[in-house]
């Protein structure tokens, strides 16, 4: 499930193929991004009938993960949202796109 840039050699490489539950509604995955693992955590939930996500990496604070139709992807919309690398953003957009609530 690699998404490799072949002018750069960086991408996107999941570390584990399934997502795994831990408690309550909380799951997370794996990420390799430019070469840096992440580890995101996720809490699907329901907002004006929107499935929206709580996200956090590398067990940070959590931040709203919204679909955005205009770019066609999950997008973080907090106030520290800016802070979050493009390439990391999207990743978790795709993972987040794949998960069956």
């Amino acid at each position: 499930m690699a998404n490799l840039d072949k002018k750069n050699n960086q991408g996107v490489v999941p570390l584990i193929d399934q997502t795994k539950a831990n408690k309550d509604n909380e799951r997370y995955f794996n990420l390799v991004v430019d070469e840096i693992p992440y580890r995101v955590e996720f809490e699907p939930f329901f907002f004006n009938d929107q499935v929206r996500y709580y996200v956090s990496i590398n067990a940070g604070p959590k931040d709203v993960f919204v679909w955005d139709t205009s770019m066609n992807q999950f997008r973080a919309i907090d106030d520290d949202a800016g802070i979050l690398p493009v390439a990391l953003e999207k990743a978790i957009s795709a993972e987040l796109l794949t998960q069956n609530l």
